[in-house]
């Protein structure tokens, strides 16, 4: 099954009383056993599931496939597999737009992360990202950070539609609130202010 991992900027994660287990792009691995939070490779399901366990700006992020023996853990996307294969590295960006479609697929289903907030939210940090997701989501942020805007239908939490935007101080500016008018990312009044 495809899945997500994150690893440290060496490409590195920890393999619990091991230590730190070294992997290269591309490499097949495999182990005895999985269980989650014990043994075996670990990776999730919900691309945002991986910013739990290395949130640091210079995480490096890969779609991989696991296989073999897959134990997962009910609480929530997390996955320990005996065998896993690094497909694909992508971007922390990337990986927002993946957790996106995720949410859009699964719109049910908890996505509890500081990257995701509820119909309104402002992203502080540069190079990082954050979803805002509501019937009329809004959103503002610093600059050089990236924003989606997640619309859901008027009378249930389905996905209507996805709209990314960066601040790049041009076209869309550092501390305007953004949000949408008939599918149109728009400017929007702060209802705080």
């Amino acid at each position: 099954m495809r899945a997500y991992k994150a690893f440290n900027a060496n490409l590195q994660a920890t393999m619990g009383r091991r230590g730190k287990f070294q992997f290269a792009p591309g490499g097949t691995y495999e182990e005895k056993e999985c269980k989650c939070a014990r043994n075996g490779f670990h990776c999730a399901e919900s691309p945002l599931c991986t910013l739990e366990y290395y949130p640091e700006k210079d995480a490096r992020f890969f779609i991989v496939e696991a296989g073999g023996e897959i134990n997962q853990d009910g609480k929530g996307s997390r996955i320990s597999c005996t065998r896993i294969t690094l497909i694909k590295e992508i971007s922390r960006i990337q990986l927002a737009a993946y957790a996106c479609l995720y949410i859009q697929r699964y719109p049910k289903r908890d996505t509890e992360s500081s990257h995701v907030q509820r119909d309104k939210g402002m992203c502080r940090w540069e190079g990082d990202f954050l979803i805002v997701r509501g019937k009329s989501p809004m959103a503002a942020g610093k600059k050089g950070t990236h924003l989606f805007l997640m619309q859901e239908y008027k009378n249930s939490s389905e996905i209507k539609g996805i709209y990314p935007l960066y601040i790049d101080g041009d076209e869309y500016l550092p501390d305007t609130w953004y949000g949408l008018q008939e599918g149109e990312i728009c400017t929007k009044k702060n209802s705080d202010s």
